[in-house]
């Protein structure tokens, strides 16, 4: 009988050695990636939102903002986290450049997200006034300026843009399509009422991206003259994706009308203050972290049902029973579907695809 000897590796020691040092160290040295998670929705009908100097009405349920975990810019994520991120149902790994610019520091994240939740808010409010009837009235202000274009030390953080090129313009978004007709190097025309008094008209030549489009460096926020005073409140959340739900949640306690009905409803979405509603980021774990939490209905931007073509792979068969994704374009949308009683006539990303 033929005995069978040990075969000798072919690498020397010395080789293997350093191929488990290197082996070792691609998991333990910091990786480029992102790891986000699903996070616990937050019902807005309780504190989160304090309405003074108008008749509020009392609400039932809940209506919740979801959110997503996501590992800050200066965070050492490792190897073997992205490896067990990969494996882990309800875990996504992204590229640091896909979610922080690059250079991008946690504090300046910080401060981008609470901007971001601010706006969102003051948008959300708006939204809802209007959806009820509210003429309201509102101001352009500049909310910061680009050190890199020509409007640095030209035009101040505080002042109210009142025309560019003679042109009025409600909005950030109206202003920046109207810039796509213009190329880097053109000159505009821009006024502003500065302290309140001051009346200042500059020519100001437009920079450019990276992409090659002008720009002409400001960073714009509305301030409205609402008619009483609402205040929205949300700890340890950033970024512009409550705007829907806030503007649900205005809605709910500004009417008789009981929309909720003592249901568990959640939802996410960008809003504007015409009742746009627009898409977001993580909607695969707000999905799976609003289903953890028992929500019955949730409602998702229709721009994000391209993400959500094969559910069975985010929720399985039970989850997807137990939880209607229903998805909406307008603020008027939602409440419509709120207010239906039939839940079996909700559109899904299925039927409108």
């Amino acid at each position: 009988m033929r005995s069978i000897l040990p075969v000798k590796s072919r690498l020397p020691r010395s080789t293997q050695l350093l191929l488990t040092v290197l082996i070792l160290a691609a998991f333990l040295i910091k990786s480029p990636y992102v790891i986000l998670s699903p996070g616990d929705p937050q019902n807005i009908l309780g504190s989160s939102i304090t309405i003074s100097g108008t008749q509020v009405y009392p609400t039932t349920g809940k209506l919740s903002v979801t959110s997503v975990m996501v590992t800050d810019p200066d965070s050492y994520i490792t190897g073997f986290d992205v490896l067990y991120s990969w494996i882990a149902r309800d875990r996504a790994v992204l590229p640091r450049v896909e979610v922080y610019p690059e250079g991008e520091t946690t504090e300046q994240s910080m401060k981008m997200g609470a901007q971001e939740m601010a706006d969102s808010q003051l948008n959300a409010t708006a939204a809802a006034l209007k959806y009820l009837g509210y003429e309201l009235s509102s101001k352009l202000i500049i909310g910061q300026v680009n050190e890199q274009s020509n409007a640095f030390k030209v035009l101040k953080v505080g002042d109210e843009l009142l025309t560019v090129d003679n042109s009025r313009y409600e909005t950030q978004a109206e202003l920046a399509s109207e810039l796509e007709q213009k190329k880097p190097g053109d000159q505009v025309s821009v006024k502003v009422l500065r302290a309140g008094t001051n009346i200042v008209e500059q020519q100001i030549k437009l920079s450019a991206r990276d992409d090659g489009s002008a720009f002409i460096g400001i960073g714009l926020r509305n301030q409205f003259d609402f008619p009483f005073d609402v205040k929205i409140r949300l700890a340890e959340t950033g970024g512009p994706s409550g705007g829907l739900i806030f503007a649900l949640g205005v809605i709910d306690k500004l009417t008789k009308e009981d929309l909720i009905r003592s249901r568990n409803i959640a939802g996410t979405g960008t809003i504007t203050q015409d009742g746009l509603v627009g898409p977001i980021g993580g909607i695969a774990e707000k999905i799976i972290g609003a289903s953890k939490a028992g929500v019955e209905l949730f409602f998702t931007p229709i721009r994000n049902c391209e993400e959500l073509g094969d559910i069975d792979e985010i929720l399985n068969a039970k989850a997807q029973a137990e939880m209607k994704i229903v998805p909406i374009a307008t603020l008027s949308q939602a409440v419509s579907i709120l207010r239906s009683p039939d839940t079996t006539q909700y559109p899904s990303c299925k039927s409108i695809a």
